[in-house]
């Protein structure tokens, strides 16, 4: 065959070719190069608005003028949206230049809101749904979400409970609360439950978030939302979209003087030694004389000393990068994000990094079928110093070190530690941080694939299939010389810890849609399975040579131990969507769940709910109501449940034990309790009545929901007959009731070139024990100190429980003819009488005589967001709070031990020390014995929790670009996080919670890690 001089092309595959490319020339030849503005009724431009050509794949977005520019033939049609604004199109004409104005969405009542298994717009919603565009908080310099909803959401409180790198926040929803089973909302990532936690989500990668209130928006995800549901969707492309973004944000952190523990400096500390043994000298017979570094305290200048907190703490950066491509061609829309975080943390060598990557992608086949692929990953480094806050740990141990000593030598090296007089023996704290190895990785995957197929015009089938992996280690190597007192410990310690988590989760749903005239109908039926699997390891090492190698493979002693776990969980699940005319609106739900975690008899649980809806605006009695531009009134029934109790609760365990056999000791096994197959689900049944109101033209929105539920078969260890071996069994009885009101609205103030809108939020929520165990026994308060809480049948959850301070027997006859304990003398603390054995005062004081001192649940919480702008200028700033709550600082129990073991309060100085110096009243004498009692639980330790915080002001600017440059808009700005807090609370963090906002034990503060103020400077740029 003869070779042709085209590389392999025949003539005829030439002329074919030359007669395409001449057919596109000519096609392109036909375009028109359209340009435009686009604007607002009041003529200022509006960036960000999809420009796509009907009909193709072509468009773009206005940059930061409104312009535009796009090639599209002429005799096509353009369509212009933007949220917020109604859709507008435009045929193109002979023209070239096109300028467009958008009419504002008033009601904004189109707008489509994520709905569990599905979107629903806002008009359509008939249960208690919150939502907010991530795009909203785009400017707080968080690495978690959950800081960035602060005060945004009515009847969701949101704790920054500790300022540690990498740590999440607590959130409640309506005051949700168990005895065991937690209280955390479930968290649903693109349709996935995860337990991987808000924390390794990046921010910026986020659309958006709906939080499920009541039982009825909830309950198809039944047996897991008793605590409510947050649904968090990924940014997908959108029609027409293709662009590029980078964001960035550098900053730093400090923590601010307020509220860091007011304790003596060296000279005050010194004076009070001193007085300490003179007074032990005078009353106790005392020998051994003062110290010699208490003996001269004038030796100490104003600014000498140690301030041990101070020490252990530095101004730290902070850093965030990010960058996403954005492509919606015919078939395919593609999303992937790429983003980084650092994190130093305020307190020495504790830091945490995040690498995220997500990928969303949606393939589009035919006009009946589409594939789509999900797939995200983080990777997670954290190195947080062990035992650092959250009780008598670290920190605190720490700032109640001797302020006359030194954590460095005047030659540059630093002290192992210290035991001075009549103190305890510590490390140098200051080296416990920084020579501390503990490197923690996490590697976390989301994956999820999913078919989509409409069999039938209207019916549509979707399969998916979700995972969710987590890989952990982390490391751990103390060297000698941290682990000591004054001198090194015998020996280095390590560990080493693994755990694997997988969860897989198939679902398969059907889905109808039909109008029939007036008649519009949404069926939902599906079914799901998922198999969740837990297993870990850890080794414990001992006897290090030396401190120089820190991996446990030089360790003599090596002690290791493993762990498994799994559950799985099977579900139907439907619902029933009906609207006549838009007006009235019903639904209805269900899902049956059958789950391992509970016995035989009761493996299976239903959910049912029902809401109605009805837009009372739109009746014609409503049309002399000018003022109303829209109302709906909704109400709605439901029940749910809670599952968190552990997968083998209802079994009866069993524990190695020995015994004796043959005269030997033989290694066996023994039951560690008693089984309950009847064990099941604790179940939240709930009402909510709601209405949605706009008015003057949609300037006013106003949202009102009263709610009210009960959260009934509570798990709680229940007493049996010590004849059976055992004292208690894990069982359903326990009951608490919670209602409340919340309030939304949101204004927009001033409109035009200048532009001022408002967001505020308030709930009131109440709660109420009705039953406890099988006697009604009160859960906590039994212990002198440490035990804040009470939780007993007829008050609220978790009130603080403890004796009531009336201050110091200032004179002898004072004591003598008032009511004491049995340690008491004059000088010493006084506390009421409030009961006796018989349940009267007696003229004791005792434990008969702690009573209620405290609420730590709040009257009411509060956001507000103000958003102004001017031109390119824009400023917003965000408020929360809580009033009415209390909080006990566990740290006094510490800081006002008078017994000269820790460095104290600067009040103590004003202790009584004598009839003819008595003091303040407030703190009592040092004599040995005696000063148990002030150390207590009562009401010194008790404060008011109220705040307000400033949590986040922005100011932005638009940087004007070139409308022919690559760059569409840059956008610079400045932005501080925590910048003020305005409260009576001493400590330094009136959100503070020992254990987040468990209700059990809400409101205490020991410690914690400390928030630090963040100023940053940011910027976006989109191409």
């Amino acid at each position: 065959m003869r070779k042709n001089y085209l590389g392999g092309w025949t003539p005829c595959s030439v002329i074919l070719t030359l007669i395409i490319l001449f057919s596109h020339l000519e096609v392109v030849a036909q375009n028109l190069n359209i340009t435009g503005t686009v604007r607002d009724v009041q003529g200022a431009p509006l960036p960000g608005v999809s420009v796509v050509m009907k009909d193709a794949a072509t468009g773009t977005i206005t940059d930061v003028d409104g312009k535009f520019s796009i090639q599209a033939p002429e005799g096509s049609t353009l369509t212009f949206s933007f949220i917020g604004y109604q859709t507008a199109t435009a045929k193109i004409a002979n023209s070239d230049v096109l300028n467009i104005q958008l009419l504002t969405d008033e009601t904004d009542l189109s707008e489509v809101v994520v709905v569990g298994y599905g979107t629903q717009t806002k008009r359509e919603l008939t249960g208690a749904v919150t939502s907010i565009k991530a795009a909203e908080m785009k400017d707080i310099p968080a690495t978690n979400i959950s800081q960035r909803l602060q005060g945004k959401l009515a009847g969701v409180q949101i704790n920054q409970n500790t300022g540690q790198p990498g740590a999440e926040l607590s959130i409640r929803i309506r005051g949700a609360a168990s005895i065991n089973a937690g209280n955390n909302p479930l968290i649903v990532v693109d349709g996935f439950p995860t337990t991987s936690g808000l924390n390794v989500i990046n921010p910026d990668a986020i659309e958006s978030i709906t939080v499920l209130k009541d039982a009825a928006a909830a309950s198809l995800y039944g047996s897991r939302a008793a605590n409510g549901v947050i649904l968090v969707t990924t940014k997908q492309a959108k029609n027409g979209q293709r662009n590029v973004q980078f964001s960035s944000f550098v900053g730093v952190q400090s923590v601010s003087d307020r509220g860091k523990p007011d304790l003596m400096n060296a000279r005050e500390f010194a004076q009070f030694k001193k007085e300490y043994y003179e007074d032990a000298a005078l009353y106790e017979g005392y020998t051994g004389g003062v110290p010699e570094q208490y003996r001269n305290p004038e030796q100490y200048g104003p600014n000498d000393g140690t301030n041990w907190f101070d020490v252990l703490l530095r101004t730290a950066a902070i850093q965030d990068y990010n960058l996403s491509f954005s492509t919606d061609a015919k078939t395919v829309q593609s999303v992937v994000h790429l983003g980084y975080n650092k994190q130093d943390g305020v307190m020495l060598n504790n830091s945490a990094s995040r690498f995220t990557v997500r990928a969303n992608n949606v393939f589009s086949i035919s006009e009946k079928l589409r594939f789509g692929l999900n797939l995200g990953a983080t990777h997670y480094t954290t190195n947080i110093t062990p035992n650092l806050g959250e009780g008598r740990n670290v920190i605190q141990i720490a700032y109640l070190s001797d302020p006359t000593l030194k954590y460095k030598n005047d030659d540059g090296t630093y002290p192992i530690g210290f035991a001075p007089p009549g103190m305890f023996s510590t490390p140098n704290y200051y080296q416990v941080l920084k020579q501390t190895v503990n490197p923690a990785k996490y590697m976390i995957l989301m994956g999820n694939a999913y078919v989509d197929y409409q069999i039938l015009k209207g019916l549509t089938f979707k399969s998916s299939m979700n995972i969710n992996t987590s890989n952990d280690i982390n490391r751990l190597f103390q060297p000698s010389t941290i682990l000591g007192g004054p001198t090194p410990a015998a020996s280095a310690s390590g560990s080493y810890n693994t755990a694997n988590y997988m969860s897989w989760l198939s679902e398969n749903t059907l889905t109808y849609n039909k109008s029939f005239g007036n008649h519009n109908l949404e069926a939902l039926a599906g079914y799901t399975t998922q198999k969740v699997t837990n297993e870990n390891s850890n080794i414990n090492g001992s006897q290090f040579p030396d401190n120089s190698i820190e991996w446990l493979n030089v360790a003599a002693n090596r002690i290791g131990n493993v762990g498994a776990s799994d559950y799985s969980l099977i579900s139907y699940l439907g619902r029933l969507n009906y609207n006549f005319k838009g007006n009235y609106l019903v639904s209805v739900a269900f899902r049956s769940d059958g789950s391992s975690k509970f016995g035989s008899n009761n493996r299976y649980g239903t959910f049912p709910s029902a809401s109605l809806g009805w837009v009372v605006s739109d009746e014609q009695f409503m049309k002399r109501f000018k003022s109303i531009d829209f109302l709906k009134l909704r109400a709605s029934y439901g029940k749910v449940g809670n599952n968190n109790i552990g997968n083998y609760t209802y079994l009866a365990g069993v524990n190695p034990a020995n015994y004796v056999f043959n005269n030997a000791l033989a290694s066996g096994r023994a039951l560690a309790g008693i089984g309950n197959s009847n064990l099941t689900w604790e179940t939240t049944t709930g009402y909510d009545f709601g209405l949605d109101l706009s008015l003057l033209n949609n300037r006013i929105n106003f949202t009102y929901d009263y709610y009210k539920k009960k959260t009934d078969g509570l798990l709680y260890a229940i007493d049996i007959p010590v004849q059976s071996g055992y004292s208690a069994v894990t069982s359903n009885i326990g009951r608490f009731d919670f209602w409340g009101h919340e309030f939304a609205i949101d204004t927009r103030n001033i409109e035009g070139k200048f532009n001022w809108s408002t967001s505020f939020n308030i709930s009131f929520n109440r709660n109420l024990v009705r039953k406890l165990g099988t006697n009604d026994a009160p859960i906590g308060g039994y212990q002198e100190y440490w035990d804040d809480n009470r939780t007993a049948v007829g008050n609220p959850i978790g009130l603080f429980y403890g004796y009531i301070n009336t201050g110091v027997y200032m004179t002898q006859e004072e004591f003598e003819n008032q009511p004491h304990g049995a340690t008491s003398m004059v000088g010493t603390a006084r506390f009421a009488d409030i009961s006796g054995p018989d349940g009267v005062p007696d003229g004791k004081i005792d434990i008969n005589d702690r009573t209620f001192i405290g609420n730590p649940n709040p009257d009411f919480v509060y956001g507000m967001t103000n958003t102004l702008s001017y031109k390119k200028l824009d400023f917003s700033m965000v408020i929360a709070g809580t009033v009415g709550n209390d909080i006990a600082d566990d740290a006094f129990q510490s800081t006002e031990n008078i017994d000269g073991v820790f460095n104290v309060r600067k009040g103590v100085a004003n202790r009584w020390r004598s009839e003819e110096n008595p003091g303040d009243g407030i703190y009592p004498r040092t004599r040995a014995g005696t000063t148990a009692d002030f150390r207590n639980f009562s009401t010194r330790q008790v404060f008011s929790g109220s705040y307000l915080a400033v949590k986040n002001i922005t100011l932005g600017y638009l940087i004007p670009i070139g409308s022919k440059t690559t760059v569409k808009s840059v956008r610079a700005y400045f932005s501080t996080q925590n910048p003020f807090m305005f409260t009576k609370y001493p400590g330094m963090n009136p959100e503070v919670g020992l254990a987040g906002l468990n209700g059990l034990n809400l409101g205490r503060d020991f410690t914690a890690f400390p928030i630090a103020r963040v100023y940053t400077l940011g910027l976006n740029v989109n191409f």
